[in-house]
């Protein structure tokens, strides 16, 4: 083969002049070259997954070009300018990737919650007392009682409940000295309750700090029991007038402590408490030895409850505040802190939109009261405010985008899957209450519902006054009634 410049005599199959190292052959592009300047520029919009693979491939490139003895020189050029496009592409997606969203302005803070003034202070240190902080003591020993009064009260009241009016007698008969025994040891949980009742309001001060922890609430509820299986024992009228002041109390302290309670549990609870003592005082009601006295007294106490006492705002707002508190202050260790992988003002922001969301449909008043917050950066495309509910592509960026973020947001569904309606059940008991003591009283008796149907159902056949519950289909299991005596109220023969 013949040199075309110098004109010297090469093999046939050389790549080179011998002489001059002209190329004898035509010098093609590095395929792998064009690969990675691809791949660079994708880098744009898919950062280290084609990034990545850019400088590996145009390293590849770099060096088949230089082993070709000048075959592939046209690609040099090419592969370097394709992990260069890379590098910079890559650092320019870091840069955007890593911004979060602006900080929430006027955000809510603890000055929103609705708060017992600081003169009733003194009433949370003296609610703790009734409140056991060690749960691996059995029992609750706070309140007086053991893991076996508990149980028993648990078994007393299945059969007060649901049992027959000769069942429920045998077992009063069979264990009237234990539950006069658990009265007798819950003397001190009930005197706090009296000192707690002084107290126009109960203050609630727990704080939405990292060192928050759940207190045992339940114990209330367990107080509250034994107060219900109590008043199936009480026979005698000054005796059962004396305990129903000790029982609105009790309902004083949980109607109170249920407008300043701050968490979900804790409100629940108090939701809990009041349908007990509304099935307590039921029974007192019922008996046909209480005085016209007394059922006056159950009357100008129990009263209809009112939309603040069965909102759940306060819980809400309280449960924003704590997820707040967890995402702004998360100290970011090892890797979550050296790579922005938790965007926490996009986080809080889409937590901020849901609680919105939520109060809203507490309050129906069909449309948020407040501007819903974009998750994305000012400089983002994306004006959505919750990824989640606005396509598959989109929650893919998003996830993308705020990796831990959007991993917490599904594993913490606190506004989602609240229901104001839960507070319904009770609104119902009280007013079932409201026609039980009326009718005891020689009042008109209204039987108008406020929910789950038109009326409410007197059956005195199998003595009980009940609504159908959220089904609206009687004689199922979310019936919500009360049983009452139709002789002692004038209902039977």
């Amino acid at each position: 083969m013949l040199c075309p410049k110098c004109g010297g005599e090469n093999p046939g199959n050389a790549h080179v002049c011998e002489a001059c190292s002209t190329a004898l052959i035509k010098a093609m592009t590095s395929k792998l070259a064009i690969v990675s300047l691809v791949l660079g520029i994708l880098s744009l919009f898919f950062f280290i997954l084609t990034g990545i693979p850019a400088i590996v491939v145009g390293i590849i490139s770099l060096l088949k070009i230089r082993r070709s003895n000048g075959a592939l020189k046209k690609g040099k050029y090419i592969a370097l300018a394709g992990m260069n496009v890379s590098i910079v592409f890559m650092c320019i997606f870091y840069i955007l990737w890593s911004r979060d969203a602006p900080p929430i302005p006027n955000d809510y803070t603890i000055a929103d919650l609705r708060s017992a003034p600081a003169e009733y202070a003194e009433s949370y240190e003296l609610l703790k007392m009734l409140i056991d902080e060690d749960h691996n003591v059995p029992g609750a020993p706070a309140i007086g009682l053991s893991d076996g009064d508990i149980d028993m009260i648990a078994d007393i009241r299945d059969v007060v409940e649901n049992g027959t009016e000769a069942e429920v007698a045998q077992v009063l008969k069979h264990d009237a000295n234990d539950i006069k025994a658990a009265w007798a040891s819950s003397q001190k949980a009930r005197n706090i309750i009296r000192r707690l009742n002084q107290f126009p309001e109960i203050a609630d001060l727990a704080e939405p700090g990292y060192n928050f922890r759940i207190m045992r609430y339940t114990n209330l509820v367990e107080l509250v029991r034994l107060f219900q299986v109590y008043a199936y024992l009480q026979t005698d009228p000054d005796h059962i007038h004396a305990f129903t002041i000790e029982l609105i109390e009790l309902d004083s302290v949980s109607r109170k402590l249920s407008l300043n309670a701050r968490l979900f549990i804790e409100r629940f609870i108090c939701h809990l408490c009041l349908e007990t003592t509304i099935k307590a005082s039921n029974a007192i009601v019922n008996h046909p030895k209480t005085s016209k006295n007394t059922i006056e007294l159950l009357a100008t106490h129990f009263t209809l409850l009112n939309e603040e006492q069965l909102s759940l705002r306060n819980s809400v707002l309280f449960e924003y505040l704590l997820i707040k508190n967890a995402v702004l202050n998360n100290s970011g260790v090892s890797l979550t802190g050296k790579i922005p992988l938790l965007k926490r003002h996009s986080t809080l922001r889409l937590y901020k939109n849901r609680c919105d969301d939520c109060l809203n449909a507490m309050e129906q008043t069909g449309n948020t009261t407040t501007e819903r917050l974009s998750v994305w950066p000012v400089h983002y495309p994306f004006k959505e405010t919750d990824p989640f509910r606005n396509g598959k592509l989109l929650l893919l960026i998003y996830r993308g985008y705020n990796p831990l973020g959007s991993t917490g947001i599904q594993g913490m569904r606190f506004f989602s899957n609240i229901n104001q309606k839960k507070g319904f059940r009770l609104l119902v008991r009280n007013d079932l209450l409201q026609v039980v003591l009326n009718k005891r009283l020689g009042k008109n008796v209204s039987t108008k519902a406020r929910a789950y149907g038109d009326e409410y159902i007197i059956d005195v056949k199998n003595k009980k006054i009940f609504s159908p519950g959220p089904d609206g289909k009687v004689g199922t299991k979310d019936d919500i009634e009360l049983r009452i005596n139709p002789k002692v109220l004038g209902w039977g023969n």
